[in-house]
């Protein structure tokens, strides 16, 4: 320890007992698909995703921003079929406001993607999809917004309510 690094704490002890450190936000995900093509396009609907760049054979890079990627694809023929009982990503979820969540479900629904379940979770209400290779995507708006705390109250209230977690909802009666 003759040497501290600026914002590090002076003693490895210290560093031990230390919390995770939060990043400042997640920055892109990433995929691999036998289904190249499908995906890219499924992505470029449901996220208006534009190519940053692609490489033949290997993938893309891709972003809805000015960040340099949002969306990695990876293009490889040898993926196999998912399968109910394997590990890995359950889900990913992106936030919108409540006018943008109903606007993106209009959207997609003209272009035939529905959500296959709609759901208010007390703290969010989320709308549900599936890509090309049945990975599920959560579009959700936060009820309680920047009000953290209130949120993580509500989903605790559940650990002794009598109501359920989850309520199935009708996206149509959103629109007015």
């Amino acid at each position: 320890m003759s040497k501290q690094i600026m914002g590090t704490p002076q003693y490895e002890e210290d560093r031990l007992d230390e919390a995770g450190i939060p990043p400042m936000q997640l920055h892109h995900i990433g995929l691999k698909t036998a289904r190249f093509e499908e995906m890219r396009a499924f992505y470029h609907t449901f996220l208006g995703v534009h190519p940053v760049l692609e490489i033949d054979g290997f993938g893309g890079f891709y972003t809805f921003d000015l960040a340099h990627q949002r969306l990695a694809i990876f293009d490889d023929p040898t993926c196999t079929e998912q399968v109910p009982t394997s590990v890995g990503m359950h889900h990913v979820a992106f936030l919108h406001s409540l006018d943008d969540l109903m606007r993106m479900y209009q959207r997609l629904k003209h272009k035939d993607i529905l959500p296959f379940m709609v759901a208010n979770h007390g703290a969010h209400t989320s709308f549900y999809y599936r890509d090309p290779d049945n990975t599920m995507l959560e579009l959700l708006v936060d009820h309680y917004g920047s009000d953290l705390r209130k949120g993580q109250e509500v989903l605790h209230a559940f650990q002794t309510s009598s109501y359920p977690p989850v309520v199935m909802i009708n996206p149509e009666t959103y629109l007015t």
